[in-house]
Formats: structure tokens, sequence, C-alpha cells
């Protein structure tokens, strides 16, 4: 009950303090003692016990639809039944809640319930019907209890004081024990639940009660606007819905992930004011001036701020403990671990699979690369090997043929077998055929001179394949005479070609106009590169590709000097 401020008589006070007169006064009166025991903590606050018996309360007197869910969700707040004030003494009177006060009102009641209770108790304890005069502590406390709950702010902030139990699990539970454990202890958390705010379900109570009085009316205009009812019932719908609950050990792991983000980002109305009121000493309405008043009111807004910090810790705690006790979190993180080491097996049996594979792969690869080079090698051998006979064979045919050719221009006597009138002659005929055949035809024409049978044996040598060697080697030097001369003429057929195509390039480049726009551009890039600069002309030709895109091709710097010329 609030301390009461009472007027006994107006003073005159003297011109000078020293006037004033001494005296010893004995501090007594309701009002003082009343005051000085919250100031010292002597009294305790009104508290409520427990309960909730007033979701039945609520629902047996017609409340509105947000009410009735407060009131379902704030289990755990009893109030007791209507007791008589006038029996109890002042200590008993303290111990009874603002809602038992007022005569066991339900504690999520609507405004028109509250004053319906409160007009109750004031035929009943109001000072004109008992005579107890205005300072009856019994209708003081009746007035101190509508006061505060017919304000929704004082309401919510006395709400948060009444008797709750934040005691959350140690942790530690086992599968058995966890819904027994964690189920109350959530749905008795779920009475802070901003949904279920009471100055919101006051609120709404009333726009609900005042939808009522305009009756006929508003059911015209909704008739005329259609639509009107499915925006309300859409805009109502998060109140509709109900929040998740804990399940059992039945529930789909879906639904339990929706609860535990439910209460992840739990939103309460918990209001620390009135108990960081209390805690800090601090009283706004006995402060002395405006400046005690704000430094009071930051203090203790300091103070709930701290108290609503551990509030939103207490509940993250409850949902990390719960979630860890949870059997169901534990059988899905155990089933995730089961599948994680499950692909991480599948993993390193692909891996050890496909280290297989590149090894199987490399090894094969390898075998055909070292085949490969050694059939090269075989390859190779066997080429030089061929080749080397060949040489050989070569060798052996020229040198045989050498030999033959000597023998029989010795063994040549008369004027007509003498083919070359001396040996040097003859020496440059082999050395022509030698030279431009291949082994098969130095060995015939060899043969015609005797053959290998007549090396070493001059009675076999045939004189008369001197001629023979003769006509080849007139042969072979008539060929390479006409491969020369084909090979010259071609080769001024080609650059009888380019001289042509070079002048006709150069007749239609003379005889391509130069466009007014080029001129000026030649001009410009006369003045601008002047001589004796680097590669002064590629630069004026440049200049003038970039001024005029021709379609007929870039000017080259040959005709931009051909042209100065011409104008200069």
């Amino acid at each position: 009950m609030p301390p009461q401020i009472v007027a006994i008589s107006s003073l005159e006070w003297p011109e000078s303090p020293s006037e004033l007169p001494t005296a010893i006064v004995q501090r007594a009166g309701q009002s003082f003692l009343t005051y000085e025991a919250h100031a010292r903590g002597w009294l305790k606050r009104p508290a409520a016990g427990a309960a909730a018996a007033a979701s039945s309360s609520v629902a047996s007197a017609s409340a509105s639809t947000s009410a009735s869910k407060v009131a379902s969700a704030g289990s755990g707040i009893k109030i007791k039944a209507a007791v008589d004030l006038f029996a109890l003494s002042e200590d008993e009177l303290s111990d009874l809640s603002y809602y038992e006060v007022l005569g066991g009102v339900p504690i999520h009641s609507t405004p028109e319930q509250l004053k319906k209770y409160y007009r109750k108790a004031c035929l009943r304890y109001h000072p004109d019907k008992t005579g107890r005069g205005e300072e009856d502590a019994v209708f003081l406390a009746v007035k101190a209890a509508f006061e505060t709950l017919s304000d929704p702010a004082k309401k919510k902030s006395y709400d948060s004081t009444l008797d709750f139990d934040d005691s959350i699990p140690a942790g530690n539970e086992s599968a058995a024990e966890f819904y027994k454990a964690y189920g109350p202890v959530f749905e008795r958390n779920l009475r802070f639940d901003r949904r279920y705010d009471p100055s919101v379900a006051a609120s709404s109570s009333s726009s609900q009660s005042a939808k009522s009085k305009g009756g006929s009316k508003k059911k015209k205009t909704k008739k005329k606007g259609g639509g009107g009812g499915n925006n309300n019932r859409n805009s109502n719908k998060d109140e509709d819905d109900a929040p998740p609950t804990l399940g059992d050990d039945s529930t789909p792991i879906d639904e339990v992930h929706a609860f535990y983000d439910y209460w992840t980002h739990f939103d309460s109305w918990r209001d620390f004011t009135l108990k960081a009121s209390e805690s800090t000493d601090h009283d706004v309405e006995m402060a002395d001036s405006r400046d005690e008043k704000r430094w009071m009111s930051k203090e203790i807004d300091r103070k709930a701020k701290a108290l609503k910090r551990e509030e939103v810790a207490r509940i993250a705690l409850l949902v990390e403990r719960s979630m860890a006790a949870d059997p169901r979190l534990r059988r899905e993180r155990e089933r995730e671990r089961e599948e994680k080491k499950r692909l991480a097996e599948e993993k390193e049996r692909q891996r050890i699979e496909l280290e297989r594979k590149e090894a199987e792969e490399k090894a094969r690869k390898e075998k055909e690369e070292a085949e490969r080079i050694a059939k090269e090698k075989q390859e190779k051998a066997a080429s030089k090997a061929r080749k080397d006979q060949e040489k050989k064979q070569l060798r052996k045919a020229k040198q045989l043929l050498w030999k033959l050719a000597v023998a029989a221009h010795g063994k040549a006597t008369t004027a007509e077998d003498k083919v070359w009138s001396d040996i040097e002659s003859m020496h440059g005929d082999v050395d022509v055929i030698n030279d431009n055949l291949a082994t098969a035809a130095i060995l015939t024409v060899a043969a015609s001179l005797g053959g290998a049978d007549a090396d070493g044996n001059v009675s076999k040598v045939k004189v008369e394949g001197l001629k023979e060697l003769k006509r080849r080697s007139d042969e072979i030097r008539n060929d390479m005479a006409e491969e020369k001369k084909a090979a010259a003429e071609k080769r001024e057929q080609e650059r009888a070609a380019a001289a042509a195509k070079e002048a006709q390039a150069k007749a239609e480049k003379a005889g391509r106009p130069w466009t007014k726009k080029e001129l000026t551009s030649l001009a410009k890039a006369v003045k601008k590169y002047p001589p004796g600069g680097s590669n002064r002309w590629d630069a004026i030709a440049l200049f003038i590709n970039n001024q005029c895109k021709q379609k007929e091709g870039p000017r080259t710097r040959e005709e931009c000097i051909e042209r100065y010329n011409i104008t200069a």
C-alpha cells in the first residue's frame, strides 16, 4: 500500500529562523509508519502466490480470445478466493495481492471485469458504508489495487513481480526424466510471452468492447465493405497461432526444431521497473525536485535493464540445457554423426578407389611408354643398321666402279676403246655417276664393266663398258642442266610475277585520288611532325589513317611522301 501524505495545517513561519521553537516530536501515525516500513524493507510487496486458476475464471467470465490465451499461458498463479478484509490484520492484509484485495479478480480480467470487482469492493469497504474514515487501511488497499491494475503499464510491472518460479533444470537429466523436468518449466515461462502482454490484452479488450457498442452500425459498414472481416482475421493470425509445445518422444524432428527456434527468439514482456525501484530504494513520487526525479528514473531504468538482461540469459540457459538434454536432438545429432561418418567413409573409399585407378592408369601408361621407347630404340637401331648397310653397300659399289673404270681405261689400247683422252676426265664422269646414282644404278654401270667378278681380275674387265659409263654420265649432266635451266626459268617467272603484282599495286595506289580530308590531314601531319624526327613518315601515315577511315585501305608512307612531293 503506497504511503499517504496528509495535510495537517498551514504554518506561519517567523521572519528569523532563530525564532523557531524547538521541540521533541514523537514519530507516529499510520502514514509515516507505512512509509518507514517500506523504506526499510520491513514490509513485503503484495504478492499473489503462484497461480492460475485464472484460465477457468476468465473463460467463465466470457473474456476475449486473447485474454483466454494469456490465462492458459499464465498457469501457475493461484488467486485466493474472496476473503473478508475486515477480518485480517494489517500484516495479513499486506500479504494479499491486489487481485485478492479486490475480491479474487482474475489476473487476466478485462477492464470491465476489473471495474465490476472494484465497484463491488467499494460497496463493502467504502468509508461511507463502514464509517471507518478515509484513513481506513482496508479501503486504501482496495483503492491502491484498483489504481495499479487499471493502468496497463503499472499492471504489467506489477504482474511481473508476482510470485514466479525462475528456477530451471540443472541440465543433467536422463532421457526418462527430460519431459517431466522441462515441460512444466517451458509452460510456466509462457506466461511472459509477448503475445500475452497484459497491456496488449487490455487494449484489445477495450477495442473489442468499443466495437461491440457500435453494434449494427459496424455491421452495415462490413456489409458494404465486403472483405473487412478477412483483414481482421489475418491481422490476428499470429495471436490465434498457439505457441509450439515441447511434445513427447514421438514428436517429429521438424516440430522439435520449430519449438527450439521459437524459444531461441523468445520475446518476454516481463517488466522489472517495480522490482528495480525496490532494489534501488528509489521512489520517484517522493523526489524533492525534477532533477532528482530524473536521476531516480535513470537509475531505476538502468537496474531494470540489467534485470531484463538476466531474464534473457536465464531463458537462453534454459533453452541451451534443454537442447543438450533433449533425447530427440541427441538421436538427431547421433544420426548426423553417423551420416557424417558414413559420408566420410564413403569419401575415403572413393579416394582409395580413385588412387588405385590412378595408380593402375599410371602403371599402364608407364608400361606403354616403356614399350614405345623400347620399340623406338629398336626401330632406330634397325634403321641405323639398315642405313649403315646401305652406306656400306654404296661405298663398295663406288669403290668397285672406280676400280673397274681405272682397269678398263688402262686396258683400252685402241683409240676407239679409249673414251677419254686423259684419266682426269674419266674421274670426273665417275664422280658424277657416284654422286648422283643410287647403289643399284652404280652396280648396273659396274656390271657393264665386268661387275664384281672382274674386281682383281683384269682379264674379265670389259673395256666396252666405258662407253656405257660415258653415256650415263652424259645423261646425268644433261638432266642436271635441264633441271637447273627449269629452276632458273621458274625463278624468273616468279620474279616477273612479283614485279607485275607490285607494279599493279603501285598503279592502283597511285591511281586512287586523295580526298580533301586526306590532303587536310596530310598538311596537319607535316606541321605536327617536322623533319628530323624518327619514323616521321610512318607517324604521318598513321595520323592520316586515324583521321580518315578509307574503305579502300590505309595510306602507306610511300604514298604520303609521293603526294607531299607533288604538293610541295
